[in-house]
């Protein structure tokens, strides 16, 4: 079988497929022929040798997949079964990923059958997309119907999953975007307020939306000044939710704020709930899936490139690329 191979941190040229050789499952393990692989900004950092623990060189990246088992160590898991995976990063103590590959051999209990009727790419498009979102915004946060959610870069990968999840559990959502047509982009998604926020003062903008309330949930990607703003913006008793540093500066916070803001910091790593949370994880899938199906998503759309583009594709997510980017087989 093909498989990208990373055999050196931090050079787009050590990133190549090559020929490795076909799986075999185990009792606890299926064997999953892939069709598509989602990539995320984390891939990035993985083969770049800055992930929280690196993996042993050569190795296979890619957190998320879609295919259809091919070979199954167990006896409630059939050979033709159409299935989702998220990938566990740590196995036994050790980084390992390995989504991106014409096979994987997987966990039975890290996979989430798909039906028929949804395509291979947008199924892998969705763990750690939507279930970061999901997570965070139901679990972490308690969502609850008519709180004020915050979404910052609410046309990114998961602020679109947020903007669109938080409405459908009843929020009112300010989401933050900056040019006209990511405004507009935002707008479409369902937020019900969107601040330009090179163009207008987004602290102010929230006081005067909420009348001075401020927002229940903080939904942060970006960083550096708009953590700031939402930081200015939190209710009494507000959950902000760290999701990511998109514009590089990570936020640093004295610890009086929080006590006299009377808010509180969650903190939510998808690929934690994957190793430690994992009922929570397939849950959350079984249930988003079920909300693709309705129509709840209204920006479920790929960018498709061939498994030979690994490096590129990495990198084009890395540099901010409008569509979530899935790698195919």
């Amino acid at each position: 079988m093909k498989a990208v191979q990373v055999k050196k941190f931090a050079d787009p040229t050590a990133i190549q497929v090559q020929e490795v050789a076909d799986l075999q499952p185990t009792a606890d393990r299926v064997v999953v022929r892939v069709k598509a692989a989602g990539v995320n900004p984390a891939d990035w950092y993985v083969v770049n040798g800055m992930f929280q623990i690196p993996p042993a060189l050569p190795f296979t990246p890619g957190f998320e997949a879609a295919g259809e088992i091919i070979a199954a160590g167990t006896t409630h898991l059939q050979p033709g079964t159409r299935v989702l995976m998220t990938l566990p990063y740590l196995s036994e103590g050790a980084a390992n990923f390995g989504a991106f590959a014409e096979q994987i051999a997987v966990p039975a209990k890290n996979v989430v059958p798909i039906p028929d009727s949804v395509d291979f790419a947008i199924a892998a498009a969705l763990p750690v997309m939507y279930g970061t979102a999901y997570i965070a915004l139901k679990h972490r946060a308690q969502l609850q119907v008519g709180d004020t959610l915050l979404v910052t870069g609410a046309t990114g990968a998961t602020g679109s999953a947020a903007v669109q999840i938080g409405k459908h559990l009843g929020a009112t959502v300010i989401a933050t975007a900056s040019g006209a047509e990511k405004v507009q982009h935002a707008k479409d998604l369902g937020a019900d307020c969107v601040i330009d926020y090179k163009q207008e003062n987004v602290t102010e903008r929230i006081k005067e939306f909420t009348q001075g309330k401020g927002v229940n949930v903080a939904f942060e990607t970006v960083g550096g000044d708009l953590f700031e703003a939402a930081i200015q913006s939190m209710a009494s008793e507000g959950r902000l939710l760290p999701i990511g540093m998109a514009s590089g500066i990570i936020p640093e916070l004295s610890m009086i704020r929080v006590l006299a803001g009377n808010f509180a910091i969650v903190g939510t790593d998808f690929a934690h709930y994957t190793v430690h949370h994992l009922d929570l994880v397939r849950q959350g899938l079984a249930e988003i899936l079920s909300w693709h199906q309705d129509g709840i998503f209204k920006d479920l759309t790929v960018k498709t490139m061939p498994l030979e583009q690994a490096a590129e594709a990495i990198a084009q997510v890395h540099q901010g690329a409008g569509a979530k980017v899935v790698l195919t087989m």
